[in-house]
């Protein structure tokens, strides 16, 4: 149930002065449209114009208004949850004013698991909404999206019987398209409500074209679910036609989409492909103003985004296969470089921002050394697909496992790599599953590595690969690592390839072995993700195990207690003075003190250790002294986005936001720094979204290149293997990723060690040289 423009409905609906010449007014009214149209961006400005010229507290209500629905829609849900507040506090604005923000408001909380809190404010929302039956239609559509599905359905057809009553057919034709909506989601029960409904809407001449475009959509959407794909498609076109009659981008993204699997469906490939590419072509018009997050949490990549790039990414893959020779090069490019738009907008939905990503002046590609191949895989319900580039030749594998297979077998590997009992339990499983893999990822092209001499291997991995190292694969005698020097990437456009600038290494190292006040400050995050997990999960079980550089039972496992029950026992670990001791002595990590004497010896350095780690301490020395490399030892933790990734100082939590305004200097413009090493952090068990917290970290920081580990690794392991690392790279004419790999395989070749659970965690992301 899309609430964010639920609460836009009725707030359009509920008396709002078009057409007056009062300054004020009229940016109000442009905004609010700017929102209709779902261009953001535009409308946001419009609406702090509005609050700027405001004058008394009526019209500075109405501005915070509208403002909280701006940033509600751009998924901004602090601000806007304060702005809604403010908008509809005591004495401000009168009872109506008050009843339109407060059901927006509602909407809100309802959207971020807060039901209770929802209920209570769609309740003083209908008292205050009195004879506005246009509101109050709106308030108990907001209603019924919290009721169980037989009593929604039965609340739905009541509301629908209602909107007789209603005075604007406008208002009546963006309801029913509402109450459609809603039908539908409910499954078979639903769908004779919501097909009348939509009915109802297409045929309501005053109804915006918008709406209609809409109701016809939702009509196309129903046949295609009955599988009736001819009346489908003829609905569709016809939403289509009303579409682009208003240049509607972000319905026609939908439509064009829907088309697009009609067609492929009906074995109508050219037809598909073309609906494909005009839906990209309308993402990329609009992409700026298409929301990170849909309502209730929804991610817009995963919803819309990557099913639309990886739709026309497998039509062209599968028209490359029936090409030979040259013919097939531009289609494998064009798959290429769509499925370079998935990786952009997924590290995007990470980072939480559209205008954090941005492309290199130069590819990959354009600036590869002659002996580097680069490995991309793509994954799709059917298949496997392999695109490996050895200079400016391209070449294709396909394999014939499907999906589910390739990501079942990635996460078995993963969860036995990460775990040190598994690790010990069941050592011919890692090693069948990573041969495995290695049949399907690189034995294809393995004759042509040879035949080029390849030394160094560059993946852009895809989905759940993120979860594997790929040094870990197993041809039957050797591990790749033994062969190749792997370097990730999370796309060919995002990092320059610009060799290693060799004036020796200056090192800024910074290291956290026992916490101080970074205790008291851990985000609500962290504690939220500790409720409901053992007293003996994780952090009970390091003494057991090798020391590990982990924080205990942290963003590892998500909590599935709900939000408003959660922050009642957040309230109680944060001023629990046991748990804090306890949680203190978990966190001490003696490995850093080794870890940081031995660099010492390794590199021209300057150390923050433990109280001289702060994070004021931090932002200074980047800020006035030049480093090649910003070494970090502690604990951090990469969970799904961006808002739940931190590295911890001695005396508070340093985000990716902040370490990015740390490297904004304008000396890091002509001097990035080479090498940001994160040698505690760690990545959410499971999420394969978790590890792109490496390339958010380098591309938000603006370094080169990024060293950190896909699972908490042994202590005693990391130290080793830094000081190895660190040693090579000092010498001269070694590159990072050769580095990497000399330290690897010599914690191979160490018996101790030699298990891929302590030396494959190390990743390199972004510059390889």
């Amino acid at each position: 149930m899309n609430r964010s423009a639920l609460a836009l409905i009725f707030v359009f609906g509920s008396q709002l002065v078009f057409g007056s010449t009062d300054d004020f007014d009229t940016a109000v009214v442009q905004g609010a449209a700017y929102l209709r149209q779902g261009q953001y961006h535009l409308a946001l400005e419009t609406l702090e114009t509005a609050q700027q010229i405001a004058v008394g507290p009526a019209q500075q209500a109405e501005a915070l208004g509208w403002l909280g629905l701006a940033h509600y829609r751009m998924h901004h849900p602090e601000q806007a949850d304060a702005l809604l507040q403010n908008a509809i506090a005591p004495g401000v604005g009168d009872a109506h004013d008050r009843a339109r923000w407060t059901a927006a408001l509602a909407d809100l909380r309802a959207d971020h698991q807060r039901p209770e809190g929802a209920r209570r404010l769609y309740a003083e929302a209908l008292k205050l909404a009195g004879g506005d039956r246009g509101l109050v239609v709106g308030i108990r559509l907001g209603q019924a999206g919290l009721m169980p599905p037989d009593q929604r359905l039965a609340e739905l057809q009541d509301i629908g019987k209602s909107l007789l009553e209603t005075d604007r057919p406008e208002d009546r034709a963006r309801y029913l398209v509402n109450i459609g909506t809603q039908a539908r989601s409910l499954g078979k029960g639903g769908e004779k409500l919501a097909y009348d409904s939509f009915e109802q809407a297409r045929w309501i001449s005053d109804a915006e074209p918008r709406v209609q475009s809409e109701a016809l959509g939702g009509l196309a959407q129903l046949y295609e679910d009955r599988k009736r794909l001819d009346e489908a498609l003829r609905l569709n076109r016809e939403a289509m036609q009303v579409a682009e009659s208003i240049d509607a981008r972000d319905l026609l993204i939908e439509l064009e989409w829907r088309a697009g699997r009609l067609h492929r469906t009906l074995q109508q490939s050219s037809d598909a492909l073309a609906a494909y590419q005009r839906a990209v072509e309308h993402i990329e018009a609009v992409r700026q103003d298409i929301p990170v997050e849909y309502h209730e949490g929804r991610s817009s990549f995963r919803e819309t985004l990557e099913p639309v790039y990886l739709g026309l990414a497998d039509l062209l893959l599968e028209q490359a296969n029936r090409r030979t020779g040259e013919d097939k090069t531009p289609l494998l490019r064009q798959a290429r470089q769509t499925v370079e738009l998935i990786k952009q907008s997924e590290l995007e939905d990470f980072l939480g921002s559209r205008c954090t990503v941005q492309s290199t002046k130069k590819t990959l590609l354009e600036t590869m050394e002659p002996r580097a191949a680069i490995l991309y895989p793509i994954i799709l319900p059917d298949r496997l697909e392999l695109l490996i580039s050895i200079g400016s030749e391209l070449r294709h594998y396909t394999q014939t496992v499907d999906g589910a297979t390739v990501q079942e077998t990635a996460r078995k590997l993963a969860k036995i790599l990460r775990d040190h009992k598994l690790v010990a339990e069941s050592p011919s499983q890692a090693r069948s599953l990573s041969r495995q893999l290695y049949l399907w990822l690189i034995a294809p092209a393995e004759p042509w590595l040879r035949q080029y001499q390849v030394q160094t291997l560059v993946i852009v991995p895809d989905g759940v690969l993120r979860l594997i190292p790929l040094g870990a694969l197993y041809d039957g005698e050797h591990y790749l690592i033994e062969r190749y020097a792997i370097a990730t990437s999370p796309g060919l456009t995002l990092f320059e390839a610009s060799p290693l600038q060799q004036h020796g290494i200056t090192a800024l190292l910074a290291g956290m072995s026992e916490p101080g006040p970074v205790v008291e400050n851990l985000p609500r995050v962290f504690f939220q993700n500790m409720i409901g997990t053992s007293s003996k999960g994780r952090g009970a079980e390091i003494a057991a195990q090798p020391k590990r550089r982990t924080p205990p039972n942290s963003l590892t496992e998500a909590s599935e207690a709900p939000a408003e029950n959660q922050d009642t026992e957040v309230e109680r670990l944060l001023h629990d003075p046991d748990f804090h001791r306890s949680l203190n002595e978990r966190l001490v990590l003696p490995g850093v003190d080794r870890e940081i004497a031995s660099l010492r010896q390794e590199v021209t350095n300057k150390v923050l250790m433990n109280k001289g780690f702060t994070v004021d301490n931090l932002k200074q020395e980047i800020v006035r002294n030049a480093y090649s490399v910003v070494h970090i030892a502690s604990h951090g933790v990469f969970g799904p986005t961006a808002d739940t990734s931190f590295i911890m100082a001695y005396d508070g939590i340093i985000n990716m936001d902040e370490l990015e305004q740390m490297f904004k200097a304008e000396k890091f413009q002509k001097a990035p720094v080479e090498l940001l090493t994160l040698s505690a952090c760690q990545t959410a068990e499971g999420d394969d979204r978790a590890p792109l917290g490496l390339s958010g970290i380098a591309l938000k920081a603006k370094v080169r290149s990024a060293l950190g580990t896909l699972w908490p690794v042994s202590d005693e392991a990391a130290s080793k293997l830094m000081a190895d690392f660190y040693q090579a790279l000092s010498q001269p004419g070694t590159s990072k990723v050769q580095a990497l790999r000399r330290a690897q395989q010599a914690m191979i070749e160490n018996p101790r060690f030699a298990h891929p659970f302590f030396w494959s965690p190390f990743i390199l992301v972004g510059n390889w040289l």
